[in-house]
């Protein structure tokens, strides 16, 4: 099943079983058009839901109790992504750029996504690993990305703007 993540669950909220979500998406507002989230591939009916702030709290069918709840602490929220929303130009899923080869312009594989920190301030972050084990981060600057090629798998970013942002691991 191909499913995008759309959330982390980072605790139980009250005693009924209802968890508090940190959203993985532009919008928390997307998950009131949600009828169903995977845990673990696990499906789990919405049977209610409300949007505060920078948090959803969600009441998942058959977590009944805060022991419930609290076990799912951690754990991350996915769709089906059939049910994910339409992407415009320049935009995307950050499951589909974890994996992705990351390339500079000059054609230097620079090593492999790893993670997409959100929330971040201005950018989201994107680590990667090189060919040596050490990491990389930079921001995720529209001005610093040549391109990218989801179904090869590929992320370019422009050597020269990389080297002002970059940090690299010791």
């Amino acid at each position: 099943m191909d499913q995008i993540t759309v959330g982390e669950i980072v605790k139980a909220q009250g005693i009924a079983g209802e968890v508090k979500v940190k959203p993985l998406t532009d919008s928390a507002e997307r998950f009131k058009k949600l009828r169903v989230l995977y845990i673990d591939d696990k499906p789990f009916k919405i049977l209610g839901l409300r949007v505060e702030r920078e948090h959803v709290f969600v009441k998942l069918q058959g977590v009944d109790n805060r022991n419930a709840a609290e076990s799912l602490r951690g754990k991350f929220l996915c769709i089906d992504r059939v049910h994910a929303v339409d992407l415009d130009e320049g935009e995307y899923f950050i499951a589909d750029l974890l994996g992705c080869r990351l390339l500079c312009d000059t054609g230097e594989i620079l090593g492999e996504i790893i993670d997409i920190a959100q929330n971040t301030g201005t950018a989201d972050v994107i680590t990667a690993r090189g060919g040596n084990g050490k990491e990389l981060r930079f921001p995720f600057l529209n001005r610093l990305v040549a391109g990218v090629d989801v179904t090869k798998k590929t992320f370019t970013v422009y050597k020269h703007l990389l080297d002002e942002v970059c940090v690299y691991d010791d």
